[in-house]
């Protein structure tokens, strides 16, 4: 079965569904930094661009269905009151989150599924701007929390995001992010190793967990993050890698990790037993182009021999 079958959509089902299947799911790349290829200046507002160039947004996923990603993420990433605010745009928050999910929506089509995608949220901003930012998102595959270092992440799923979203029954996914310290401990932000998620997550309503992002967090690490939860949840996971820590080059940030380089690696990260596996900051629509076939032929294999 390839990864770009129409078995792997929403006809078939619910998203929990498709990730308790055994079928990897392959997601997008990064929209942040394909934006900034898009000509978003230093400081614009990239979630308003779905009111704005919802062109250029629309023209981005399009690209990663083109690629092979059967999931994409809305442009959603900082559309919460505090990020808006302080752009002077907190009044466009439903709209622009309205929008982001319609363009999603509007190329994926019936067959692939479209996660909301928020990110962390400041402190004095955490519940009820919460509520709004999920409630503007519901009617989405499933809600992803991204980019997540500290614990409340788990709270906020509890006691914001499933409660909020208890009509619709949709299932909330969790990320974290992590970095290695100088003792070369991996670790949150909030000083939280994998497996203290890895034994949380289900008993807070997490439907699948995964690693994003991270600085000098490689395709190495994400497998033993990967490989540490499994140790103690067997809930579905997911992996969104960096392409690299950026470096700074004569035309701005530059991602060191190539599409052939991270594909190589790819087949570690499948190895551990997800769900999931897309991209995050710096990758490209050609580098979810290298994953798919490798993910094709790891579900061929599956099928193959009915694991």
């Amino acid at each position: 079965m390839q990864a770009g079958s129409a078995n792997m959509g929403r006809e078939m089902g619910r998203l929990r569904e498709v990730l308790q299947s055994g079928q990897i799911l392959l997601m997008d790349g990064a929209m942040g930094t394909e934006l900034q290829r898009a000509s978003l200046q230093p400081g614009e507002c990239g979630e308003l661009w779905n009111l704005t160039e919802p062109d250029r947004v629309r023209a981005i996923h399009q690209a990663y269905i083109v690629a092979g990603a059967q999931c994409l993420l809305t442009n959603t990433f900082q559309a919460n009151p505090a990020a808006l605010a302080k752009r002077g745009q907190s009044e466009q928050l439903e709209a622009i989150n309205h929008s982001g999910l319609e363009l999603a929506r509007s190329v994926a089509g019936p067959e692939r599924f479209v996660l909301a995608d928020i990110g962390p949220i400041e402190q004095e901003w955490r519940k009820q701007p919460m509520i709004q930012v999920v409630q503007s998102l519901r009617r989405a595959d499933g809600i992803l929390l991204e980019t997540c270092s500290d614990l409340h992440a788990l709270w906020a799923i509890k006691y914001v995001c499933l409660p909020s979203l208890e009509a619709e029954d949709v299932p909330v996914l969790l990320s974290v992010t992590y970095r290695r310290t100088a003792e070369g401990i991996l670790t949150t932000q909030g000083g939280q190793p994998p497996e203290v998620y890895g034994r949380l997550a289900r008993q807070y309503g997490v439907t699948a967990l995964g690693v994003n992002c991270g600085r000098d967090i490689g395709m190495g690490e994400i497998s033993e993050i990967l490989r540490r939860y499994r140790q103690v949840t067997d809930l579905p996971l997911f992996a969104r890698p960096n392409a690299g820590t950026p470096m700074r080059g004569p035309a701005g940030w530059v991602y060191p990790q190539k599409p052939t380089d991270m594909a190589a690696r790819l087949p570690e990260v499948l190895q551990q037993g997800v769900a999931m596996v897309g991209g995050c900051c710096g990758t490209t629509p050609a580098h979810i182009a290298a994953f798919r076939p490798i993910v094709e032929e790891w579900n061929a294999r599956h099928c193959r021999e009915g694991i």
